[in-house]
């Protein structure tokens, strides 16, 4: 008996399962209501919605499956199927509520359609439509590919309609050497605007900039939800709202251009202008960098920044600016420059502003300082023994003040130090290090000075030491160094007239007191 009744019941609930199937593909798989569908979704959304196909499920939900959907004229967004998933009381009162709309095979063409999301409610003119699409309690897009000037990243995101904005639950997007995760809640789509988290074992700013680039001059999003304040303080219905996204950036590497990143954090704000991280902190040439970062959203992005460095490694920061070997040493410093452009090689000629810089305990490749005025000042080449015949420089302190632009970098008072010497110089120097001119004074030790002759230091001496006028042109990589053998001359005559004049005006005067 107890077998009969199950089988019965069983056989009930199929036979059940069939009228409702039944009743569902009748009533939702109708082309008036693929047609109803797809225009409550162009009055919600504000684009045209081309719909292909309709289909109809029940398990594990009633769900209608729209296929070969397009958003847009041009179509920026194409969905091989769009599931629409309704509670059983769609079947009676034919309005979906409370729907999770899952899209699988999404394509989305960077920028996006300017979009002005209204009422999801069927049209309200006195012809009821098959089905009206009322409300949406989530939106799923599997493996969605998201293209931006020939790039593309992949993911899934889940997103819960809140209002006027929206919730970001979960948003993985991977690219070919990183997965990005994002979180937060947008408090306005049609900005849209709004607050989120980005963590990234991996972040590239050329493509993030990219895609915001695309995403802020295409977007040109507004609601019709409700009006804004315009001009005097009236409002002003279906003005746009400005893009604005509060960022909380993470991520254990990045790169800008061919620039290399480590452990960057920081707060950001994206507007349909800059992208402008402050403050931002990372790792750079082994050194931190900690300040501000700005980005002006163009097809060429301009950048500012302004921050202070300190423990950089100089030897690959020569390497990465294209002069290799040339300089080492640790630099701490301010920066305040703004360019164009990502490429170093742009970068370098589109700088523009001021920076402290200062380097302790380095050595310049092939600089020859002390060499070429031991030389100058002895006669003989082995006149200094080993420093003679020293091609690399070693200093304990090297700094200057920089003024930057169109490549060069000018300073009026650079100061080179080490136990041998102290030079004082102004001139200009090629950021990519293809030229040098400097001019100063290079005043020797107190050991070198001796080494010197003691004619030479009577006559060329400042302070007991031999000072002489210097120059330093060529390059980076083969700097020549001159003394200025004529204002040697000349100081040395007034110093020798000096001289000579003092020993005459004491032999005047003691003859004068002898009388």
């Amino acid at each position: 008996m107890a077998r009969k009744v199950l089988l019965g019941a069983s056989l009930l609930i199929l036979v059940l399962a069939a009228i409702v199937f039944l009743w569902v593909r009748a009533v939702f798989t109708e082309d008036v209501v693929r047609t109803a569908l797809a225009d409550q979704l162009s009055r919600a959304l504000g684009q045209p919605v081309k719909v292909g196909g309709i289909s109809a499920g029940i398990y594990p939900r009633v769900t209608v499956n729209l296929r070969q959907v397009e958003i847009g004229a041009p179509a920026r967004i194409a969905v091989a199927t769009l599931h629409v998933g309704a509670s059983l009381g769609a079947l009676f009162s034919r309005r979906i509520e409370h729907a999770r709309l899952e899209l699988s095979g999404a394509r989305i063409q960077l920028p996006l359609p300017a979009f002005s999301f209204g009422s999801t409610g069927a049209d309200t003119s006195s012809t009821r439509a098959p089905v009206e699409l009322v409300s949406v309690d989530a939106v799923v897009l599997r493996d969605v590919e998201v293209t931006s000037g020939g790039r593309s990243v992949h993911g899934d995101i889940e997103v819960l309609p809140e209002g006027t904005g929206a919730t970001l639950r979960t948003m993985r997007l991977r690219t070919d050497d990183a997965t990005i995760d994002v979180t937060g809640r947008l408090t306005d789509l049609s900005g849209p605007s709004g607050e989120i988290a980005i963590k990234a074992g991996s972040l590239n700013f050329d493509r993030l900039l990219a895609f915001a680039n695309d995403f802020a001059s295409g977007s040109g999003m507004k609601s019709t939800s409700r009006a804004r304040t315009g001009p005097g303080g009236r409002t002003a219905p279906g003005a746009a709202a400005p893009m604005d996204i509060a960022i909380s950036l993470a991520a254990d590497r990045a790169t800008i251009g061919a620039l290399a990143l480590d452990a960057l954090t920081g707060k950001a704000r994206l507007t349909d202008q800059a992208l402008k991280l402050d403050p931002v902190r990372f790792s750079v040439f082994e050194g931190r960098y900690d300040g501000s970062l700005t980005f002006r959203l163009n097809e060429v992005p301009d950048f500012a920044l302004n921050a202070a460095v300190t423990g950089v490694d100089v030897a690959a920061a020569a390497r990465f600016a294209g002069s290799p070997g040339t300089i080492s040493g640790t630099l701490s410093g301010r920066l305040a420059i703004a360019g164009r452009g990502l490429a170093a090689a742009s970068v370098l000629q589109a700088a523009r502003g001021t920076s402290r810089v200062d380097i302790v305990n380095g050595v310049v490749r092939n600089l020859g300082l002390v060499r070429t005025i031991v030389v100058a000042t002895s006669g003989r080449a082995d006149a200094a023994g080993a420093a003679a015949g020293r091609r690399d420089e070693r200093f304990t302190t090297l700094g200057a003040t920089l003024a930057i632009g169109g490549g060069t970098a000018r300073t009026t008072d650079l100061r080179f130090e080490s136990p041998d010497l102290l030079l004082g110089a102004g001139g200009t120097l090629r950021l990519d290090g293809s030229s040098i001119d400097l001019a100063g004074s290079v005043q020797l030790s107190d050991e070198l000075s001796q080494r010197a002759g003691r004619d030479l230091v009577r006559y060329t001496q400042e302070g007991g030491r031999v000072t002489l006028p210097v120059t330093i042109t060529g390059s980076a990589d083969a700097p020549h160094v001159r003394i200025d053998v004529a204002d040697a001359a000349k100081r040395a005559l007034v110093n020798r007239a000096a001289e000579e004049a003092q020993k005459a005006l004491k032999k005047g005067l003691g003859r004068l007191f002898k009388r």
